[in-house]
């Protein structure tokens, strides 16, 4: 019954936060709907990360870079290229959002990492944008943005994990203030009543979630506040294992480090969603969580996708 209930955890969050949001925002405007020329033309003045800007009130050819899709399509403001791509190569659009990408004809112009090739300035000049918005991890090219359309660049350090923060910004300079505090609140009644199910049955229990890194052969992220780690701990309140560390998004480990864990149970992320050859480690083996079955494995793509936004926050 335990498994089956934290097996269920992605599941459940999945469809319940898509639940918040799978309504079409009566107040947003679609790519191809008419503006009057008033509503085109007006302008305000917002503050981002670089200081203030002058950005359309409504902007009708918006193009994201900075891998906010799902907060602009909860908002319903049009966007006409994206870099909300995959983290693993820069050009597949997650499945939740090739739908919308389809039938609004969506042009992919790179990936919002910053880690995954370059931005294609050359598409992104020719769709003639009326607004691009970024994040700090492509502000080397801020500037060449900046000639291109009005520019506004979302507060977020490069580890790029506050997601809540990110939607409030965009919230407030499309207007929408009501829609996201709304959505935060659906979100968080949710967390809780789906975290009371998982209690029934863990009580007191203590949970950890660790990544194998892609890069770094041999190293691990012990998560925190980042990523599927604010899922598990900040949404949920699931107990913290020791170990953990505080305060931080996470910390990049080596398998010594499990040593300092004593969780009940452990979310795994990798690539292929197997816990593979760290299973013959016996710094893993050792661990009560392993010792007692309830390890729970995800794929690293997944948790890249949906992890750090607002509309599919499922990570296991």
């Amino acid at each position: 019954m335990k498994k089956f209930l934290i097996g269920l955890l992605g599941i459940v969050m999945v469809a319940s936060m898509s639940a918040c949001s799978s309504d079409s925002p009566a107040s947003g405007t679609m790519p191809g709907a008419k503006e009057s020329p008033a509503q085109e033309s007006k302008m305000v003045t917002v503050e981002d990360m670089k200081g203030t800007v002058d950005i359309p009130a409504n902007p009708q050819r918006v193009v994201d870079v900075s891998g906010s899709a799902d907060e602009l399509i909860i908002l319903g403001v049009p966007f006409i290229g994206s870099a909300n791509t995959s983290m693993f190569d820069g050009v597949t659009v997650p499945p939740n959002l090739e739908e919308y990408f389809t039938e609004n004809n969506v042009e992919v112009v790179g990936n919002y990492s910053g880690s995954v090739g370059e931005l294609n300035l050359e598409k992104i000049a020719e769709l003639e944008p009326d607004l691009i918005i970024m994040n700090i991890r492509h502000e080397k090219v801020y500037d060449q943005l900046k000639e291109i359309a009005p520019t506004v660049m979302l507060n977020d350090d490069m580890n790029y994990v506050n997601w809540k923060g990110r939607f409030q910004q965009l919230g407030e300079w499309f207007s929408k203030e009501d829609v996201v505090t709304q959505w935060l609140e659906d979100y968080d009644k949710k967390s809780s009543e789906f975290a009371e199910k998982v209690k029934a049955v863990t009580g007191d229990e203590t949970f950890a979630v660790i990544e194998k890194n892609s890069v770094r052969t041999g190293s691990y992220y012990v998560y925190r506040t980042g990523g599927p780690g604010e899922l598990v701990y900040d949404a949920m309140k699931l107990p913290v294992s020791s170990g953990v560390p505080e305060g931080v998004w996470g910390e990049v480990v080596d398998a010594e480090y499990f040593s300092k864990i004593d969780a009940d149970h452990i979310f795994f992320f990798s690539d292929d969603g197997t816990v593979g050859d760290t299973a013959n480690l016996p710094t893993w083996q050792n661990l009560k969580a392993v010792k007692n079955g309830n390890v729970y494995c995800g794929l690293n793509e997944m948790q890249y996708d949906l992890a750090f936004t607002p509309d599919r926050k499922s990570v296991v």
